[in-house]
Order: structure tokens, then C-alpha cells, then sequence
């Protein structure tokens, strides 16, 4: 029951981000990509560059979001979904997204203050800390869009540049 749950909420998400994304960008990064449900709804409007810690398909590369291997300004668009909070720095990973993404970023993690009591309840133990807004905000600025999603479960930013 709790997997389609699970399920339901991604797929709301993701069709919300999905309808939030530059159209007039050419060129995508989705970091913790693990089970492509984003790829599937935008690999026709953009060229995808799929990338996780732990590939777990061919067309996922290996990536590091704390040190990803790509240039400056690489991407259109960059995507970073749930992952934030799964990382042992970041502040790291936030300025590495910040730096390969060229028009677009947009982050997404679990909404805290709302969650807070759940998570002290039910704490999930793959989650290293608890990236806030205003965290979020101290480090890439203040974004474009903000929103809360699914009876303000997530937290959802976008940023623009250039």
C-alpha cells in the first residue's frame, strides 16, 4: 500500500514539473533519475542527459550531484528531484547544480516544517538532513517560482539565470 502511495504522489510531482519546464530550453539534466519517470514525459521536447550516484539502467550515467563531471552552464535545464536531502553535502551539490545549469534549476524536497513530526515519527533513514527553503534560498537565491505540492508534502523551487 505505502509503494502506491508512493507511486501516486510521484507521478503527480512530476507531472507538475514537468508542465513547469522551459519550453523554449533544448537541453536537460535530471540528477537521481533512478527510476525514469521524468525521462518518460519530457525525452521528446528536450535532449536528456540522465544522471545518479547509482545507475541502475544504460542510459543513466554515473554521477556524483556533489561533483558532477560536466562544464559550466551545460544544461538548459537542470532538474534535481528528492536527492538533496540524500547527500552527505548539500551546500556542495546545490552549488554544482547551480553551475552547470544555464537557464533553468529546479529542486524539489520533502517540505519540513510540514513533515517534521511524520519524519520524527517514521524517520527515513536514508535521509542525511533536512534541506529547508530558506536553506535552499541562502545558497541559490531567491527563485522565480516556489510552490508546496501534494497537501505540502514537497517543496518545489525554480530558479532562472541568464
Amino acid at each position: 500500500m505505502k509503494q502506491r502511495i508512493y507511486k501516486v504522489i510521484k507521478a503527480y510531482r512530476m507531472a507538475r514539473v514537468s508542465k513547469l519546464l522551459d519550453p523554449a530550453a533544448r537541453s536537460l539534466l535530471d540528477i537521481g533519475c533512478q527510476d525514469l519517470t521524468l525521462y518518460r514525459r519530457i525525452k521528446d521536447r528536450y535532449a536528456v542527459t540522465l544522471a545518479d550516484i547509482d545507475p541502475k539502467d544504460p542510459v543513466i550515467v554515473k554521477g556524483d550531484v556533489q561533483r558532477l563531471s560536466f562544464k559550466n552552464k551545460s544544461f538548459d535545464i537542470v532538474v534535481c528531484q528528492e536527492v538533496l536531502e540524500h547527500v552527505p553535502d548539500p551546500v556542495k551539490a546545490m552549488v554544482e547544480l547551480k553551475r552547470v545549469a544555464a537557464k533553468q534549476l529546479v529542486i524539489t524536497v520533502p517540505y519540513e516544517p510540514f513533515f517534521s513530526l511524520w519524519r520524527f515519527l517514521t524517520w527515513e533513514k536514508e535521509h542525511l538532513w533536512a534541506v529547508t527553503p530558506a536553506a535552499l534560498r541562502v545558497q541559490l537565491g531567491k527563485p522565480a517560482y516556489e510552490t508546496t505540492l501534494f497537501l505540502k508534502r514537497y517543496y518545489l523551487g525554480i530558479w532562472k539565470f541568464g
